[in-house]
């Protein structure tokens, strides 16, 4: 009698110990199946809270795929615009090296020296500097035909322009 008492209480550890290994520790008292296809074999309230659990697992598999392919999208996005920027940084003509960038470059623009003793504000006044050397590299893409004096003749219009109510 005492050997049947035992085996019983055995039996009874074991099957719990075996239940409670389709309980993961963040989901206590909720049902998660060992095998996708196993909330059919249960019934009642156990099969409602087994298939919401799988939904839930389901859907954040989802969320971590999607994730994952964004992730790597923008990575390769990342790394195709790097390869493009450096292509046109390796090209000789390219308009982001042929604008002038600063009072260096414009020097060798024919034309230069007596724009420059007409303009006055170019390199003592900073904020038409920096709006002249901007406006270059702008007009240079919008205009590249446009060289020598009557590109020098162009920035100094938008200047006045831009610069005409402020007394700088």
């Amino acid at each position: 009698m005492k050997t049947i008492a035992s085996m019983a209480i055995l039996l009874g550890f074991a099957g719990t110990a075996v239940a409670q290994e389709s309980v993961s520790p963040y989901r206590l008292g909720s049902w998660v199946p060992r095998d996708t296809n196993s909330c059919d074999t249960i019934y009642g309230d156990g099969r409602q809270l087994c298939l919401a659990d799988r939904y839930h697992i389901q859907q954040e598999d989802k969320a971590r795929e999607q994730q994952g392919s964004l992730q790597r999208a923008q990575e390769e996005n990342q790394r195709l615009r790097n390869e493009l920027l450096r292509r046109e940084l390796a090209q000789p003509g390219s308009p982001s090296t042929a604008s002038p960038t600063s009072t260096v470059d414009f020097a060798s623009i024919p034309g230069f020296a007596s724009w420059r003793a007409e303009n006055r504000w170019f390199g003592a006044d900073r904020a038409r500097t920096e709006y002249a050397l901007l406006y270059a590299k702008d007009l240079r893409l919008e205009q590249p035909d446009l060289t020598g004096r009557p590109f020098l003749n162009a920035l100094s219009a938008r200047v006045r322009e831009i610069f005409a109510s402020g007394k700088h």
